[in-house]
């Protein structure tokens, strides 16, 4: 089991990485979040069906949980900082500006769909709902989006 559980975190690590950093906006928590993610799923390794669809609504389940309980501090810190120089573009500063005025699960609709390339079958077993779920979060969340950009 340990190899296979090796083998298994060498392939979804860096994806579980990216999935993670992209929900929070953050590489450094993301990376924890899916160092959090991967210890879970190794103490269910051999009794789990679909270790990648657990890793995947694991890692969902901790960045809401994430964002439930730090979206306070992260506007704060947004507040302090602002107009520090930082190595995003104009448009991706933009972006995620306009990403933090969706509710947590239009973000991580949006954010799996067009960025981690997620289907709604795999993003409604992430978020515990139904596709058409996904695909209503998904049609508010870019018309959110396209007021929040174009203004």
């Amino acid at each position: 089991m340990n190899t296979d559980f090796d083998e298994f975190y060498r392939v979804h690590h860096v994806d579980a990485v990216r999935w993670a950093s992209a929900l929070v906006g953050s590489r450094e928590i993301g990376e924890e979040l899916a160092q959090d993610a991967m210890i879970a799923v190794v103490g269910r390794f051999g009794a789990l069906d679909s270790p990648v669809a657990y890793l995947r609504r694991t890692i969902v389940n901790r960045a809401m949980s994430w964002h439930r309980w730090n979206v306070g501090e992260r506007r704060r810190m947004l507040r302090a900082c602002a107009g520090e120089a930082t190595s995003y573009t104009s448009q991706t500063n933009e972006m995620s500006h306009a990403l933090g005025s969706l509710t947590s699960k239009q973000r991580t609709a949006v954010v799996l769909r067009y960025w981690a390339d997620w289907t709604d079958e795999q993003i409604a077993e992430s978020l515990g709902c139904a596709p058409a779920t996904v695909r209503v979060l998904l049609h508010r969340g870019l018309a959110i989006l396209k007021k929040e950009i174009t203004t």
